[in-house]
């Protein structure tokens, strides 16, 4: 198994809970523990050099502090950690609550769907001195084509005035909509296409989120599980002589509702032949 493939996992279980994308925060961990085979992370799991004890447990190691004005050699305490998970964990909590003498300094990380921007984000607020860091960053993600593991979809709570806290879903990218949750579960007979925005939570069953953009009125199932890479096994039709868009849906599996808006077509009984559409 792949250093990558080994932590891939705890990188998007992260995502998952923090916003923060999983390409991002495995180039970090490529970059910060020479891809795992640093001292620190061998001995313990420590993938970004966080000191201090976790749960009790450390690992002391050389490193250079300057005292009195002098750079020396000490032997210092970082977190030993029982799994990658708990040093992703821990690399997520400061981005989320920042320093004691500013909260919001990781503030632009959090729900940043674009690795670039993230990348410049991490450095412009300081938290490498290496002038190259977020370019460095940037060329491991798109070296080892990171951005695979990144979710689609961002889940966060939003507070309404006079109600509890809202769940809303941000869709980063277009993903499908399905009739039901059984369908969304199963990926078939799929009714429309969702594209980028933030969408309110309607119901959820099976692990299945229906999303709508119109609070108290159902909208269409997604796939939480849907990821970015997904959008790269597109299918492509050329329309012939006397096609429709009803007989393309009953061909591939979906919708005319769902050609239509992967296409933005303005009429859905004007098709030519020729055409290139896109089904998937």
């Amino acid at each position: 198994m792949t250093f990558i493939a080994e932590i891939a996992p705890y990188a998007k279980r992260v995502q998952e809970e923090s916003n923060i994308l999983a390409s991002l925060l495995i180039s970090q961990a490529i970059l910060e523990s020479a891809w795992g085979k640093s001292k620190l992370a061998q001995e313990g799991k420590n993938l970004f050099g966080i000191k201090g004890s976790y749960n009790g447990q450390s690992v002391e190691m050389p490193t250079w502090e300057v005292v009195k004005g002098k750079k020396v050699e000490i032997l210092a305490a970082f977190r030993k950690y029982p799994s990658w998970y708990e040093s992703f964990q821990d690399l997520a909590n400061l981005f989320l609550k920042g320093v004691s003498w500013d909260r919001h300094k990781y503030k632009l990380i959090i729900g940043e769907s674009n690795y670039r921007t993230a990348a410049n984000a991490v450095q412009s607020a300081g938290y490498a001195t290496d002038p190259d860091y977020a370019q460095k960053l940037i060329t491991i993600i798109e070296s080892h084509n990171l951005t695979q593991y990144d979710l689609a979809i961002f889940p966060s709570k939003v507070q309404t005035p006079g109600s509890q806290s809202q769940k809303y879903y941000k869709v980063v990218q277009a993903i499908p909509g399905y009739f039901t949750a059984d369908n969304a579960k199963s990926r078939t007979s799929q009714r429309t296409v969702i594209k980028e925005g933030t969408y309110i939570i309607f119901n959820e069953s099976q692990g299945m989120i229906n999303i709508t953009a119109t609070k108290g009125v159902p909208g269409s199932w997604i796939n939480p599980n849907h990821h970015a890479s997904v959008d790269n096994k597109a299918i492509y039709h050329l329309v012939a002589a006397g096609e429709t868009l009803s007989e393309l849906a009953v061909k591939y599996g979906t919708s005319i509702q769902a050609i239509s808006a992967l296409n933005t077509l303005k009429n859905v009984n004007t098709i030519y032949i020729g055409q290139k559409l896109r089904i998937k």
